[in-house]
């Protein structure tokens, strides 16, 4: 009986005249998106990424009541797309505001097929129609088709209807029958690596779970409901997951034979809540605050919320009550994006406890007001995230084996291959007494997992180095809770050994460092997978190799030994490019400095190794061109790259915009290593190597001739902070000089931060910016230390609170599991459990073109937002450390 009423009430809501109560209009605005209060559909804002290809981020995308609900629309030629399938070339785009129109004209020029999509707006929703300019060549005939796809996180448990009468549930659990279809006998040639992928995953597509003229989503969620109709084809809902644990909700109809005008005719119908006004967002530190310093939430408002002008600040009492202490005005609005945004400031309240902020019918989660609220924000970076990242180990946490010893059978040199994904290449075949393929001994040691896949990338190994390297001698960081056993490869959490777990970390880094110079001769590209079914591996990275030395003298499946006949052995990338052994040589100066009484063999090895490297590049200077992979996309070029900036060997906000052809092949990344590069390439290796010798000769020579270039205003902001480290061994003058320059830089640094609500710098690219936000609470911590009265304690507070929870979409904190409320779902090597490692430090929010900044805290599949690197935890360890230091200043 229950079910009947429930049945009842769902097609109640779907079959009225009307279908939804609103009858809005929408309308083409200033932006160029069609708009009404509380939907929003935007065209080919975004594009399609040039290496990484489908970000789930582009085509039409849909926002309703605040959360985007649909992407990716547009015709393609399989049912569920994976990231590097056949995408359409995008020609033009427009925004007809006299009729409320948008289009994109696009085409798949190999199947001669051109088109345009457009979305119009209509009663109720909008038109979304595929104008073909000649019917489809039959090769296409069941195989292109207009795709719309929602977010899983959104619509799964929730109820659809079909055609008013059939009504289902959408699955938690991907489970549809899977069928081949087959690559067209002319389809473009993809990358050898693509159609090696292809063939290992079997051709498959799923099924539909269902199929209508009609389909309502999310029928039992108000704001989500929405419903679409097709004039033309019928509709089908299928499973993305089914393929991949990324993949959407995907709604498509099949364009049909014959027909050009009106091929494919959808009509979408949002039930936008009358007047809806997003509910305010209270962004503050999910730790608290220190009680002598600024304590500042932003509210973020949308545009037609009409609230009260005071915010409250309550204190939980021991009953559970809450208590007020506190009433003060918030700021007047000011706009961003397509929110405005108000401050709440309380910093008068000092008195240790428990509080939360109420505004209007919103409050927090309680957090504290404690001298301690940042002594252990760093923590779970270090001995969690750091530690599971740890390759060529096992790492154990209790009765959780985190993962077995990984890639024993490391490496091989990369074999000519051209292109490879994630922008990776091999330009030559050879490497001193190595050819392409030749395994290169002693390479199976030290080094972490970039971030949710399990490269060595080597900008990120040396920015750990240095990163970890600096916050050991910085805040004496004695800190112990991990055993680390080298020789047995195997590593444990939440059991002290007696060695500082800076120091372990920094010596599994530089094992991993020495190993390339040992064996090789110099630092490397990195070491990457050689193919893709490696690559989109999850879980235990002992998994995904036998762990035994390719023989190619062997069957596939013989095993004699160490040697197998399996070629899953990873592949090593080289290079001669300056950028990679400059800082290898920093890396392990700084190396050097903190295994000093705690190995002192690898030590000198470390130092000594330095210093050969450095006598040779001035001997005999490395082109500077990169020989293996494009390059390292770290912008600092010394001591703390921008560490969430760069992934995967490149920029993510640094690589360009334009779509890729429809062969699947992307043009190569303008990221390189000249980026960051600079003026002073070698600068990071002067400073650690004069650091590590107390001011020897040649390095302190060196460092006093880069001095100048590194203090301009040009370079201040980047890496010109870390001339302060150098102010022990330079003269009196060039102190005056350091003072100067960051005078200069302090007059220009608050306009620029004033770009965003939150004073911190912006998130304007591909990737999330938390890892800029995260250099600056560093680089303003050694200038204030150096210089006080110039440089306040603010900045660097203002940097930690954001990366806690004092940013735009929510006052989720960014690093997993720290704070009361944090990001719980992330893009770790675990996430296909929708899972997350403690300490792992999210990109955010970026900002879905043209004006919508999203990180969605329930869902773990979009890399810019949720990707967790290493060397951002590293970066992290340093920041949290120094917010704890000012913390503990007398005021």
């Amino acid at each position: 009986m229950l079910t009947r009423i429930k049945v009842c009430l769902l097609l109640a809501l779907t079959c009225s005249p009307s279908l939804f109560a609103a009858d809005f209009t929408m309308k083409v605005t200033d932006k160029n998106y069609l708009d009404t209060q509380g939907f929003s559909v935007f065209l080919y804002d975004s594009t399609y990424h040039p290496v990484f290809v489908d970000q789930k981020n582009t085509a039409m995308e849909m926002i309703l009541h605040g959360q985007r609900i649909a992407t990716n629309g547009d015709v393609r030629l399989m049912p569920t797309p994976e990231q590097w399938d056949l995408v359409a070339t995008l020609k033009g785009r427009h925004a007809d505001k006299a009729n409320n129109r948008l289009t994109a004209d696009l085409a798949f020029p190999t199947f001669d097929l051109s088109y345009t999509l457009e979305v119009a707006g209509e009663p109720g929703g909008v038109k979304v129609s595929i104008n073909l300019t000649k019917p489809l060549p039959q090769k296409l005939a069941g195989r292109a088709g207009f795709n719309l796809e929602f977010l899983p996180s959104i619509y799964m448990g929730k109820a659809y209807l079909v055609d008013g009468t059939k009504a289902g549930i959408f699955p938690r659990t991907p489970n549809d029958s899977m069928v081949k279809v087959m690559p067209l006998a002319d389809e473009p040639k993809k990358a050898y690596y693509l159609e090696d992928w292809d063939k290992a995953k079997g051709y498959t597509q799923p099924l539909p779970f269902a199929e209508g003229k009609s389909i309502t989503l999310g029928v039992d969620d108000s704001l989500a409901r929405v419903n679409v109709q097709s004039d033309t084809a019928d509709l089908m809902l299928f499973d993305g997951r089914d393929r991949a644990q990324n993949g959407w909700f995907v709604l498509r109809s099949l364009i049909p034979s014959g027909k050009t005008t009106g091929a494919i005719v959808w009509h979408i119908r949002p039930d936008v809540i009358p007047n809806w006004t997003r509910p305010p967002m209270i962004a503050h530190s999910q730790v608290g605050y220190a009680p002598d310093f600024s304590k500042v939430a932003v509210l973020e408002l949308d545009p037609k919320y009409s609230g009260p002008k005071t915010a409250k600040l309550l204190r939980l009492t021991e009953d559970g009550s809450y208590k007020q202490v506190f009433e003060g005005p918030i700021t007047p609005s000011t706009p961003w994006l397509r929110y405005v945004y108000s401050k709440f400031d309380f910093t008068p309240v000092k008195d240790p406890g428990l509080y939360v902020i109420e505004y209007a019918d919103q409050r927090t989660a309680p957090f504290p007001i404690s001298k301690d609220a940042y002594a252990h924000i760093w923590q779970d970076s270090l001995d969690h995230h750091i530690a599971e990242q740890m390759d060529h180990v096992s790492v154990r946490e209790g009765y959780r084996v985190w993962h077995g010893a990984s890639h024993l059978d490391d490496g091989r040199l990369a074999p000519v291959v051209g292109e490879q994904f994630d922008g990776w290449n091999q330009a030559t075949a050879t490497d001193g007494k190595y050819k392409g393929g030749d395994h290169i001994p002693g390479m199976n040691v030290g080094g972490w997992y970039d971030a949710g896949d399990f490269d060595l990338e080597e900008p990120a190994q040396l920015n750990v180095i240095q990163s970890l390297a600096l916050a050991y001698r910085e805040f004496d960081l004695k800190y112990d809770e991990l055993t680390v056993d080298e020789g047995a490869h195997e590593v444990e959490m939440h059991r002290p050994d007696g060695v500082p777990d800076v120091v372990e970390q920094v010596k599994h880094g530089a094992l991993l460092i020495l190993a390339q110079f040992h064996n090789i001769g110099h630092a490397i590209r990195g070491t990457h997978e050689p193919d893709l079914r490696q690559y989109t591996h999850l879980g235990d990275g002992a998994s995904k190799t036998d762990g035994r030395i390719y023989d190619p003298k062997l069957g596939p499946d013989e095993v004699k030994g160490d040697y197998s006949g399996k070629p899953d052995d990873r592949w090593i990338f080289s290079t001669t490019n300056p950028y990679f052994q400059w800082n290898a040589i920093a890396a392990l100066a700084a190396s050097a400095d903190v295994l000093k009484g705690w190995d002192d063999a690898l030590a000198k090895d470390c130092l000594d190794t330095a210093i050969k490297a450095w006598n040779d590049e001035k001997a005999h200077p490395t082109p500077n061109q990169s020989v293996g992979g494009f390059g390292g996309g770290t912008t600092a070029g010394g001591v703390l790259a921008a560490s969430q900036g760069s992934r995967d060997g490149h920029s993510r906000s640094g690589t360009p915009s334009a779509s890729p052809t429809e062969s699947g092949q992307t043009a190569p990344p303008v990221g390189s290593a000249r980026e960051g590069f600079g003026v002073a390439q070698d600068w990071a290796a002067a400073l650690e190597l004069t650091i590590a010798t107390h001011g020897a000769e040649p390095y302190k020579s060196r460092l006093k001739e880069l001095f100048p270039q590194m203090i301009t205003p040009q370079q201040m902001g980047s890496r010109g902070w870390t001339a302060v480290r150098a102010l022990p061994y330079l003269d009196a003058n060039e102190k005056d000089q350091m003072r100067q320059a960051v005078k200069t830089y302090m007059a220009d640094v608050d306009k620029q931060l004033d770009a965003t609500p939150f004073g911190v710098p912006p998130s304007l690219g591909t990737w999330g910016g938390s890892g800029a936000v995260t250099d600056m609470a560093i680089r303003m911590y050694f200038l204030h230390k150096a210089f006080p009265d110039l440089v306040g304690p603010e900045y660097t507070l203002r940097a930690v609170n954001y990366i806690l929870g004092t940013h735009p979409v929510s006052s989720t904190s960014y690093v997993a599991g720290v704070g009361t409320v944090s990001k719980t779902k992330t893009y770790s090597n675990n996430r296909a459990d929708n899972a997350y490692i403690p300490g792992a430090v999210i990109p955010g929010y970026i900002i879905i073109k043209p004006d919508f900044p999203e990180c969605i805290d329930d869902f773990g599949f979009l890399w810019f937002e949720d990707e967790a690197v290493v060397a951002g935890s590293a970066s992290w360890v340093v920041a949290g450390n120094a917010a704890d230091a000012i913390s503990r200043e007398s005021k």
